[in-house]
């Protein structure tokens, strides 16, 4: 998307679309929101969480420094909770969302019961699982979000998506809007953002993890932030060094919050499927 992409969100009424590129302009609207919510407090950190050992200030730090910080994992009875409701919820495909639902049990080699290429399946509305519910409202959690933005966010969305795997060339999947999340691209979700991600399934590098640029949210050259935010793999790695590329693989439970205003791309499963949670804090 170029410059005359981007005034045509603006004209829609999307004015966070060009304005909240800039590192500077997410700074200050957080700014602002402290001024005129106060400064947000530490929430009810009593109160019972599921991340027990988590260090606030250091994962703040490294989401600041590094657009990352790795290692918010999940209890083992959350993921088996969240698995057992994706195996068991209709699913619907991303670029068919009123088309015909299925089971994951009836997805083979990334094909519908009724023959549909299905690269990628989402639950509708997947907050209405209790252990998904318990992580959105996660004393801890949310004084990560609070802290890190700098104020308490407007809106909350989950997302628990299917990756199947199959055969499907990297082209296939782009014309079946695989969410365009093959190929390198920064998210300017709102004026203020980040993401809290877990992997419901055991993720490798076969079953679609999650690579990143690290410190790709502070430093963009203005080629990036005034064109498309989508980019090739050779130019993300040419300006940020292929030692700042990371790829996130751990087992079920494995979770990342992420500024993702940050370089950032999906694997396509080959070998297995991935079950993934994405909980976005925007605004």
């Amino acid at each position: 998307m170029n410059l005359q992409g981007i005034a045509a969100r603006v004209t829609k009424g999307e004015f966070h679309y060009a304005l909240a590129r800039f590192r500077t302009v997410r700074l200050a609207y957080g700014g602002m929101r402290r001024l005129r919510d106060g400064f947000p407090s530490d929430g009810h950190l009593g109160s019972q969480t599921l991340f027990p050992n988590a260090d606030v200030n250091q994962i703040v730090r490294a989401i600041s420094d590094d657009a990352v910080f790795v290692g918010m994992n999940l209890p083992l009875h959350i993921v088996a909770a969240i698995d057992d409701f994706a195996r068991t919820e209709p699913l619907h495909t991303n670029y068919d969302p009123h088309g015909p639902t299925f089971l994951h049990s009836q997805v083979i080699q990334g094909k519908a019961p009724d023959g549909r290429s299905v690269p990628i399946a989402g639950v509708r509305e997947p907050s209405r699982c209790p252990a998904i519910k318990a992580i959105v409202d996660d004393p801890v959690l949310r004084n990560i979000v609070r802290r890190y933005l700098g104020h308490e966010p407007r809106e909350v969305t989950t997302i628990l998506n299917w990756s199947f795997a199959s055969n499907f060339s990297d082209d296939e999947r782009r014309r079946l809007k695989h969410q365009n999340t093959l190929d390198y691209h920064y998210d300017v979700g709102g004026f203020n953002f980040v993401y809290a991600s877990f992997y419901i399934s055991d993720c490798d590098r076969d079953s679609g993890a999650h690579v990143m640029m690290k410190r790709s949210h502070n430093r963009k050259p203005l080629r990036m932030l005034l064109g498309s935010a989508m980019a090739s793999e050779e130019s993300v790695r040419k300006h940020y060094g292929i030692e700042n590329e990371i790829m996130i693989e751990g087992p079920a439970g494995t979770g990342f919050v992420q500024d993702t205003s940050c370089f950032h791309r999906a694997t396509p499963p080959k070998l297995r499927d991935r079950l993934m949670l994405a909980v976005r804090f925007i605004n």
